[in-house]
């Protein structure tokens, strides 16, 4: 098997994620998405799903219905990130579903420090309530939703779903989650760009990580860490699915190997469809007809 040419990438790289890193993955990926994505399929831009100027999603219709509805949450360490960050990045994540049958969504939500702990997560609950009431006039099928969240967005995304506040709302809905390369444990010291969302009060730390809040789900979760990801967030991965599986969740921890922290989701699109072949297979298990009564 030959292998793919981002190793060369990762062999200079290493495990580490910073603006270098990121840039020459950008560099990398984005001529081998490009290349798949000469046809685009049409997408509504900048949908308001609330009332705050970040309060924005981009939709990619499907024809018929019944689709599957995939809702992507970026990240950004807390303090930036954008649904359209670097074109075709992360257009090509909604895109990419759209194009395998299911209606892809990427949203936009408020950053700290103006949106501090748990403004993601409160957005994420509103996104999810307007899908759930508009979905199916794009194609998708409001029974059969998931949630996508990497790196930041894995930890709103986790916080959404585990938090109890949120209990009895759009997430009772929700047939699966997938939470690639996420932060889920606060702990002292953090950056600034942590601190500045989960607050300088360090009592309060335990009881805002995801990981502290595990318990059982009636619903599969899919956690991914990535070969190169940085070591913390490796090992916190691990231990949020361990934690999960402890408290009785269906929860399935994936190691893909050759990437780092951005570029399992800049990859969906491109000539290489290792990863998207396993998200839509996680999709596809996790909302077919036989799983849609619990």
């Amino acid at each position: 098997m030959v292998a793919d040419p981002f190793v060369s990438v990762l062999g200079r790289l290493g495990p580490r994620f910073d603006p270098a890193v990121l840039e020459a993955t950008i560099a990398h990926w984005k001529p081998r998405v490009a290349l798949r994505q000469k046809q685009q399929s049409p997408s509504i831009d900048d949908i308001e799903y609330g009332g705050h100027t970040r309060h924005r999603m981009d939709l990619f219709p499907v024809q018929g219905s019944g689709a599957p509805i995939v809702l992507f949450v970026h990240g950004g360490g807390f303090i930036a990130g954008d649904k359209q960050a670097a074109p075709p990045f992360y257009a090509n994540v909604g895109r990419y579903f759209a194009a395998h049958g299911m209606l892809g969504a990427c949203m936009n939500y408020r950053l700290a420090p103006t949106g501090g702990w748990p403004a993601a997560a409160q957005d994420i609950d509103s996104a999810v309530r307007w899908l759930l009431d508009r979905g199916d006039l794009y194609g998708g099928d409001p029974n059969r939703l998931v949630v996508l969240g990497q790196s930041a967005g894995a930890c709103h995304v986790a916080t959404w779903l585990l938090e109890p506040r949120f209990a009895g709302g759009p997430r009772e809905s929700l047939r699966a989650t997938i939470l690639m390369s996420g932060f889920f444990r606060a702990q002292a010291p953090l950056s600034p760009g942590q601190r500045a969302f989960f607050g300088d009060d360090e009592r309060l730390y335990s009881a805002r990580s995801p990981i502290s809040m595990a318990r059982k789900l009636g619903l599969p979760l899919l956690v991914t860490i990535a070969e190169h990801d940085p070591p913390s967030l490796r090992a916190q991965g691990r231990e949020l699915a361990e934690a999960l599986v402890s408290a009785g969740c269906a929860a399935t921890l994936v190691d893909m190997p050759h990437h780092n922290h951005v570029s399992p989701l800049m990859s969906l699109g491109s000539d290489n469809d290792e990863v998207g072949a396993r998200l839509r297979q996680f999709v596809a298990q996790a909302t077919a007809a036989d799983q849609l009564i619990r």
